[in-house]
C-alpha cells in the first residue's frame, strides 16, 4: 500500500480552516471534487465516531463513502478512515486520512494531508482528480471575506 501526501497554504486563520475541515455545515460545501454535491450524509469530523456521505457527481451518479473519525485535536489535527460502499453492501479497502494544521510565520495556515493505505495505482487519480479539486474548493471557502 502507498501514501499520498499533499500540502497547501491557505490565507486564513488556523481555527477557521479547522472548522471548515470538521463541521457539517462547511464540509457540505467542499467535500468531494468540483461539481460534486452531498446527498444523504452523517458528515461531521468534529468528534470521534462514524461518518458517511453519498457524493453525487455532475452526471448524477452517486458513490457512498464513510468510515470512522478516530482522532480530533482542535485546531491542529483530525484523523479518519475512509472506504467506499460496494454494490454487495460490503466496504472497499480502507484508507486513513490525516489533516494536520499549523500556523505559518505570516499567519497563514499550512494544511498537510496524508492518506495512507492506498493502492499505488490510485494515487494519481486521488491526488489530481479528487483532492486537488476538493482542496481548491476548501481554499475558496476559507479565504472568502
Amino acid at each position: 500500500m502507498s501514501t499520498l501526501e499533499m500540502t497547501r497554504i491557505f490565507a486564513a486563520p488556523q481555527d477557521k480552516v479547522f472548522r471548515h475541515l470538521t463541521e457539517t455545515a462547511f464540509l457540505l460545501n467542499w467535500w468531494g471534487p468540483e461539481g460534486t454535491r452531498i446527498a444523504d450524509h452523517n458528515l461531521s469530523f468534529a468528534a470521534p465516531g462514524p461518518w458517511s456521505a453519498t457524493m453525487v457527481g455532475p452526471q448524477g451518479h452517486g458513490a457512498t463513502v464513510g468510515g470512522e473519525v478516530r482522532v480530533v485535536e482542535p485546531p491542529n489535527m483530525v484523523e479518519l478512515t475512509l472506504s467506499f460502499a460496494l454494490e454487495d453492501d460490503t466496504r472497499g479497502p480502507e484508507s486513513v486520512i490525516r489533516f494536520t494544521l499549523s500556523t505559518t510565520p505570516t499567519g497563514d495556515t499550512k494544511l498537510q494531508l496524508t492518506q495512507s493505505g492506498l493502492n499505488p495505482e490510485h494515487i494519481a487519480d486521488m491526488r489530481d482528480k479528487g483532492w486537488a479539486s476538493a482542496l481548491a474548493r476548501l481554499e475558496t471557502l476559507v479565504t472568502a471575506a
